[in-house]
């Protein structure tokens, strides 16, 4: 095993190790509900979006003012 091979295998070690941490830190997240109704215009939010955004807590046009900052 030269030099090249050495620092391939370390490489892919840390590659692992790194995505294993990753991994790891994932599953430890809280993830928050969606909210069923829009918390500033109390219009219902479609299963369809709390499913697709999870923690949606807007419903589309009021998140699209909530990223322009008018909110």
């Amino acid at each position: 095993m030269d030099d090249f091979d050495r620092a391939s295998a370390l490489e892919s070690k840390q590659t692992e190790v790194a995505l294993a941490n990753h991994m790891a830190k994932q599953k430890n997240k809280v993830e928050i509900e969606s909210a069923e109704e829009c918390i500033e215009c109390e219009k219902a939010i479609p299963k369809a979006r709390q499913e697709a955004v999870k923690g949606c807590q807007y419903c589309v046009n009021c998140q699209e003012l909530a990223d322009k900052g008018l909110l």
